[in-house]
Order: structure tokens, then C-alpha cells, then sequence
């Protein structure tokens, strides 16, 4: 599944999540479901928190933002 945020082609769940959350919106599993056809965005998040990515997230239902800065973020992904 080709997924398109931002004007970056996405081609991995994992991307597609990233791109989504750089815009500066909050994230819910039912949208990521939506925008990249995952069912697990709880295990993205894991991963991209093992990576260094940081996040909050709303009581009640987990909604995810970033709390890196756009610095942080470049360095993250110069790195991978």
C-alpha cells in the first residue's frame, strides 16, 4: 500500500505514521488504520520510541503526537 503524506511517498506503515505525526497532528488507531491500513499502532510507536522518537499521548484512548524537535527529528532519520 502506497501512502502519500506531505508529498513523501510512504512505504512502510512505520513512514506513513512519522510523516502523519511531523505534521503536528494527534494520531488515533482508528486513523492510522485509515491513512496506512494499520491495525497495531501501539507496536509502531514502540519501534519509533526504540529509535529515539518521543511521544505523548491522550487520556482515555490513545491518541499519539510528537514531542521531538524538527532537529531532533532530522537527526533521527540521518541516522537510520
Amino acid at each position: 500500500m502506497k501512502t502519500i503524506i506531505n508529498g513523501v511517498e510512504c512505504k512502510t506503515q512505520k513512514q506513513a505514521v512519522i510523516e502523519f505525526l511531523k505534521t503536528g497532528k494527534p494520531l488515533s488507531q482508528a486513523e492510522a488504520y485509515e491513512i496506512c491500513g494499520s491495525q497495531r499502532l501501539g507496536n509502531i510507536i514502540y519501534l519509533l520510541r526504540k529509535q529515539g522518537y518521543r511521544f505523548g499521548n491522550y487520556m482515555r484512548f490513545s491518541k499519539y503526537h510528537l514531542s521531538n524537535t524538527k532537529r531532533e527529528i532530522n537527526d533521527l532519520e540521518n541516522a537510520s
